[in-house]
């Protein structure tokens, strides 16, 4: 399918194809007997990090509200959402789906349907499902235990197929489109909103769902130092001398993320700005880099943190994660457990998997930061992204 651009044609996919689910079923199959388990619940709510796993099972990109995707060996899975759910679209794919006005009553029904499993595995057991659906299996399966499958499911969905990547890809090449409107509007008197909804018009005719446009720029302290402004475009009207660095997070029509930023300034860069700018994009071609098959996460954090040091400035204990269908999974980069401390170390990367580097600078001094973002492909050399990460000054 081919999508109209202003500046071109943005070639996309009409959909994934059967063999793409019928791979990853297989791949849950695999999980159920690797783990041993009688039944597997994933669970999917509309927060952008935590909804791609029932587009992963499914191809259902839920609009609101949350629902689940139960396995069980030998048999196809089933979805389970809320009634009120019945208007949201399934995707192309053939899939059973079952609606429930109460969903942890619906989950209790399909679980009992299944023969009342004894162990029971869940994918986003700790930060996804609901409080009430837990305490509703607990209740209707006593014996049963309750195994957290959320990291099975996160390492056999980090290495992307073919078909996956280029659901990344396609999304990259809208975002590039949308930084060349970027380009196109900024300047003095233009507000960050402004801008933000000509980005957003651009992302929805190209195909773009689930828009995730985020500015970041420096912002004075009492102390005469410099932090990190990182929010939501709002009123802010650009000023000669203004740096802007737009993060663009969306989806694709596949529903596959990217991550994408670039430093802009209104009228020519300082030096110091420009040290930052060279200090990132170091710190990314140094990941990027390291982003090598049999590599750790650990190793790749620790070359993105020399590549910066060297610039005269330091950067955030971790620097990037995976990407696809949410737009945060596993594997994190990072020098410590950035979420839970008692995590399972991450695995050696693979050729495949896809993880987006953003490293976040500031100099020294903390008189200036620094920030830009790249998506890439482990076992492929350079980002998905063309556009280069010169500073873009807007005369």
């Amino acid at each position: 399918m081919k999508v109209n651009d202003a500046h071109g044609l943005i070639e996309t996919m009409s959909g994934l194809p059967l063999a793409e689910r019928d791979r990853r079923w297989a791949l849950l199959q695999q999980l159920l007997a690797d783990e041993r388990l009688d039944v597997l619940v994933l669970a999917a709510n509309d927060y952008r990090g935590h909804k791609g796993a029932l587009r992963w099972v499914g191809d259902v990109n839920l609009a609101h509200r949350y629902g689940y995707a139960i396995a069980a060996p030998e048999r196809a899975p089933r979805l389970l959402l809320p009634v009120n759910l019945a208007m949201n679209p399934l995707g192309a794919w053939p899939v059973d789906v079952a609606y429930a006005r109460r969903v942890s009553d619906g989950l209790v029904e399909q679980l009992n349907a299944l023969g009342a499993p004894r162990r029971i595995g869940i994918a986003g057991l700790g930060q996804v499902m609901k409080v009430e659906d837990h305490l509703a299996l607990r209740a209707a399966f006593p014996e049963a235990e309750l195994v957290d499958a959320s990291l099975a499911f996160e390492r056999i969905r980090a290495v992307k197929s073919p078909v996956e990547l280029e659901g990344l890809r396609e999304a990259t090449r809208i975002a590039e489109s949308c930084f060349q409107r970027l380009l196109e509007i900024a300047g003095p008197g233009v507000s960050e909103r402004a801008i933000g909804a000509e980005l957003a018009a651009r992302a929805l005719a190209l195909g773009g769902e689930d828009l995730l446009f985020l500015t970041m720029y420096g912002r004075d302290t009492p102390g005469g130092t410099v932090t990190g402004h990182f929010g939501q475009p709002a009123g802010r009207t650009l000023e000669a001398g203004d740096v802007l660095t737009f993060s663009m997070e969306l989806v694709g029509p596949l529903g596959y993320w990217m991550e994408h930023a670039r430093m802009v300034t209104i009228g020519p860069p300082d030096e110091l700005t420009q040290r930052m700018n060279a200090a990132v994009a170091a710190g990314l071609d140094a990941g990027g880099s390291a982003l090598v098959p049999g590599a750790t996460t650990e190793a790749v954090q620790r070359a993105i943190v020399a590549a910066v040091e060297a610039h005269g400035a330091s950067c955030t204990y971790w620097s990037g994660h995976g990407i696809g269908q949410d737009v945060i999974e596993e594997p994190w980069v990072g020098l410590d457990v950035v979420q839970e401390r008692d995590a399972v170390p991450s695995a050696p990367l693979a050729a495949g998997m896809s993880l987006s580097l953003h490293p976040f600078v500031i100099d020294d001094d903390q008189r200036a930061i620094g920030y830009m973002a790249d998506t890439f492909v482990v076992g492929e050399d350079g980002p998905l992204s063309l556009v280069s990460r010169d500073i873009w000054s807007i005369r």
